[in-house]
């Protein structure tokens, strides 16, 4: 008897480890570009505003295990939105040390950024592939982890390979490195405890090198800001996704009566109407090309639903 009571409160102190869905900030973007182009978007799943004065961003360089540096943040991020704060270098700088010049973030990122570092090296938006990010609080309390801490997977960073996750020397296979990612929109809430392996495809898509587009707004299953809830009244899936051989089918709980597919570019690459509306729509064709879209379905009720897709 006692030791089933030992079980149940293990098992009640146990859950209270995890963090309810949709109830605290977490990372929603990431991007590792070229030169400093460097961005973090946070996200905030709850439904009132959040004061982020109380948080801070780290970064654990290089698989240490303490944090090398770290930015306040300011100002408030209301419910359902997002804050992206980026590397603040808007000028080449001369590194004497290592002799090269630092160039200086991308003017189109920077100016999407809500919140900036300082320009002067170091801060944490100065990261790299093989850096762990964290987001806390002012008081230590971790909220969400991007990486591991205190494990080094080499100068290219993490990749989806088993056993290690680890690019190691193979550039070609990272994730974290020369990449963006967004957070997968079944991911509701952050990772509060350094994970045992970073498996960076399970909670992340990723996306080509200096991508920016989709900084500024996060597509969530807690609710996204701007987009009316009635686009999400029905239920709705896309697969796959991402696309692998430029087939992709939308599967619905009600009628579709027209699709229409916009490409990185802004331009609308196909569109249909379907008169008598369907439940399961194919879209396959040379127009889904390597690269990311914007996938909008009407239903007959005049609802919508838009999500992303990635081709690959």
């Amino acid at each position: 008897m006692k030791k089933t009571l030992l079980i149940i409160a293990a098992l009640f102190f146990g859950a209270g480890l995890f963090a309810q869905d949709c109830s605290s900030l977490f990372f929603s973007e990431y991007v590792e570009g070229s030169g400093n182009n460097k961005a973090l978007e946070i996200y905030n799943p709850t439904d009132a505003e959040i004061d982020l004065s109380i948080y801070v961003v780290r970064r654990y360089s290089n698989g240490s295990p303490v944090f090398s540096d770290e930015v306040a943040l300011s100002g408030t991020i209301q419910s359902k939105g997002v804050v992206v704060l980026t590397n603040g270098q808007t000028d080449s700088v001369w590194v004497s040390g290592g002799g090269y010049w630092s160039i200086p973030i991308d003017a189109e990122l920077y100016d999407k950024g809500t919140l900036h570092c300082s320009g002067l090296y170091p801060t944490p938006m100065y990261f790299n592939g093989n850096d762990a990010m964290t987001l806390e609080t002012i008081t230590g309390d971790v909220v969400d982890i991007f990486g591991k801490i205190g494990t080094d997977p080499g100068s290219n960073g993490w990749n989806d390979l088993p056993p290690t996750y680890f690019a190691g020397d193979q550039f070609w296979t990272s994730w974290t490195k020369d990449q963006t990612l967004v957070r997968k929109h079944d991911v509701k809430n952050g990772v509060s405890a350094n994970p045992a392996t970073f498996m960076v495809n399970v909670e992340w898509d990723s996306l080509s090198k200096n991508y920016f587009d989709s900084l500024g707004y996060h597509q969530c299953d807690c609710g996204t800001l701007g987009v009316n809830t009635n686009e999400f009244k029905h239920s709705v899936v896309m697969y796959p996704n991402p696309s692998t051989n430029r087939v992709v089918t939308l599967s619905a709980s009600e009628k579709i009566e027209f699709v229409s597919v916009i490409n990185e570019l802004g331009q609308v690459v196909y569109e249909q109407d379907f008169e008598l509306g369907q439940k399961s729509v194919t879209l396959r064709g040379d127009y889904l090309s390597t690269g990311v879209y914007i996938v909008t379905a009407r239903f007959i009720d005049n609802s919508f639903f838009t999500d992303k897709l990635i081709v690959r």
